[in-house]
């Protein structure tokens, strides 16, 4: 009777409810420092759990659209894939969504009951969390993306060891871009990248026009916004044909993606470019919220792992920007009457027969 399924057994729920004593100078489980130090370790341990989903789901998706190897000659995703790649996708999105609500719970503990177990924690800290900077690597956040503090040095060996296996796989990112890159979009439409940018233009000139004729700006003011928008002619360009071509190729489809998305065909995939957008979004937003439940607890004091506390976490909010050129071609998009119709319509349509 014992093999048989069961709440408890499945979910090991002794295990994981023996989870919560933390280890002492002896390394034996310890009783609580305070009343509070429960809920500091309860929220910390579902966020891990909740991390460990979002790889799972991560490396779903980046499997969709990568198929982990080599770059070149890989065969192009089926569209009945894409689907799924979102539903990985939308689910890290929801956990994203959720986690800040934890913090919440941890702001019910006053800052002087967590200063009563705080010194008991030193020298571990939240940036020892292996799953969260496997998570950021996962995603494709790269060392000059992040403030100057090595986060390896704070790890044990066999927590480098993780991180280095997750710096040898393909992120997300790689496999957005590489998804991007061998979308066949000529075949829709060719010629479209010079069409897009003549469209870009003529956009910009009635854009300055407008601002011109703005009564509640001054003429120097007038002038600068005129100067701005006929910047973003010149941005255009280098956005699609200023990089290597590879990321000039994957830029374009991301903007025939965005201004076609009504079409049938691209519908899933526009849902796969704008959902990475809203986990740029979420991600950031979560570490907005982290800094300042960190900084309504422990103001600006050195972090218990000796980093510099608020001042690195606020810094990381605005740096760790991993999917940049998804939110940078917004400022490009352009409603489709502004183009020529799609030469090859069909292409990008269902066909019953």
């Amino acid at each position: 009777m014992t093999d048989r399924p069961h709440y408890g057994r499945y979910l090991r729920i002794d295990e994981l409810l023996s989870l919560q004593r933390p280890p002492g100078a002896d390394g034996n489980a310890r009783e609580l420092l305070h009343h509070d130090e429960l809920v500091f370790i309860a929220v910390h341990q579902v966020h891990e759990l909740w991390f460990r989903l979002i790889l799972h789901e991560l490396a779903h998706a980046r499997d969709i659209l990568g198929r982990q190897g080599a770059f070149a000659g890989r065969p192009a995703v089926a569209e009945e894939d894409v689907p799924r790649a979102v539903d990985a996708l939308d689910r890290t999105v929801t956990i994203l969504q959720t986690l800040p609500d934890a913090f919440g719970v941890l702001e019910t503990m006053a800052p002087t009951s967590f200063l009563a177990f705080r010194d008991a924690l030193v020298p571990a800290s939240g940036f020892q969390s292996v799953q969260f900077r496997e998570l950021e690597i996962l995603l494709g956040l790269r060392d000059e993306m992040r403030p100057a503090v090595g986060y390896q040095d704070a790890l044990d060996p066999t927590e480098r060891e993780r991180v280095n296996r997750r710096l040898g796989e393909m992120t997300l990112a790689e496999a957005l871009y590489d998804w991007l890159r061998r979308t066949p979009i000529e075949l829709a439409f060719p010629g479209f990248v010079d069409a897009y940018v003549r469209a870009f233009d003529a956009y910009v000139d009635r854009q300055i026009a407008l601002q011109r004729q703005n009564v509640h700006l001054t003429e120097t003011q007038r002038e600068d916004a005129a100067r701005k928008l006929a910047s973003q002619k010149d941005q255009c360009r280098a956005f699609l044909t200023g990089h290597d071509d590879a990321r000039n190729r994957a830029h374009a489809s991301f903007l025939f993606i965005a201004t076609y998305r009504d079409e049938p065909l691209l519908r899933w995939p526009y849902q796969l470019v704008d959902k990475v957008a809203e986990l740029e979004e979420h991600l950031r937003l979560w570490r907005f919220r982290h800094v300042r439940m960190v900084e309504r607890m422990i103001g600006v004091r050195v972090g218990t792992g000796g980093s510099p506390g608020v001042d690195y976490l606020d810094r990381a909010v605005t740096m760790a920007r991993i999917f940049g050129g998804v939110l940078e071609a917004r400022t490009f998009l352009l409603e489709p009457s502004l183009l020529p119709p799609l030469p090859n319509p069909d292409i990008v349509r269902f066909a019953f027969r």
